[in-house]
């Protein structure tokens, strides 16, 4: 209260150090209570975020390892090999000696033949357009199943291993796709067929209806994939100049 005249007493003047002090208390609890809720949330955003990004380095580790390690085994793609194991083929310095035969490999869509791109299942030097195994010093590399320059379609089954080779490896080392009901981007339907048929060395040929991944590579043999192509008939390959 007030003195005589409006002055202020020193009743008044504790009255106001407590209130001033009481304000004071509550302004800084309320402060520690907002720095508590601040790391609080760090806390909460810690524990959160800190595995997550733990995760992600590990993924991202991960993906980049697996980018550049070339002995890591794939099967299938959609890009042709470029040096890493494929389908447990190895891309090997040189040709290997102990198998060496030649299937023909030919495709057919819309009624149209599809080459079968030489150089597949070889890695040529980086910046050069050729074959290693044709150019004295430059390095390279091959699949035992290839195709060389100037040779489309000839499949080469050159392996350092007793083994045998399927369809499924070829078209696996050409990063395209291949299945009973699909061949490259072409899936068949009602309207367009899908057909697979082999030539024996002998020139007989089967009709496969079974997995097409699964037809063995064997020595002059030609393998025939149709689709949506009823007015094409094909026939054994027989040009093979030695080979």
């Amino acid at each position: 209260m007030s003195g005589p005249g409006g002055s202020v007493t020193k009743r008044d003047k504790r009255r106001d150090t407590r209130r001033a002090q009481l304000q004071q208390r509550q302004l800084e609890r309320q402060r520690e209570r907002e720095r508590q809720l601040r790391n609080q949330r760090i806390r909460q955003i810690a524990f959160i975020g800190v595995p997550i990004l733990i995760i992600l380095v590990i993924v991202l580790s991960v993906a980049v390892i697996g980018h550049n390690n070339t002995t890591t085994t794939t099967k299938g793609g959609l890009a042709p090999a470029h040096g890493q194991t494929v389908d447990g083929m190895e891309c090997l310095p040189s040709e290997g000696g102990l198998i060496h035969n030649h299937a023909y490999l030919e495709v057919y869509v819309d009624g149209k033949g599809v080459t079968v791109p030489p150089g597949l299942g070889i890695v040529y030097p980086q910046g050069t357009g050729v074959s290693a195994l044709a150019s004295d010093g430059l390095k390279s590399c091959l699949y035992p199943l290839h195709v060389h320059d100037q040779e489309p379609n000839i499949i080469h089954i050159e392996s350092p291993v007793q083994k045998s080779y399927f369809l499924g490896e070829v078209f696996d080392l050409w990063g395209q796709q291949l299945t009973s009901t699909q061949v490259m981007d072409h899936k068949a339907d009602v309207t367009n067929k899908l057909v697979f048929e082999v030539f024996d060395a002998h020139g007989k040929m089967t009709t496969v209806t079974t997995d097409p991944r699964q037809i063995e590579l064997t020595a002059h043999e030609t393998i025939a994939i149709l689709y949506n192509s009823p007015n094409v008939t094909a026939k054994a390959y027989t040009d093979w100049n030695g080979l």
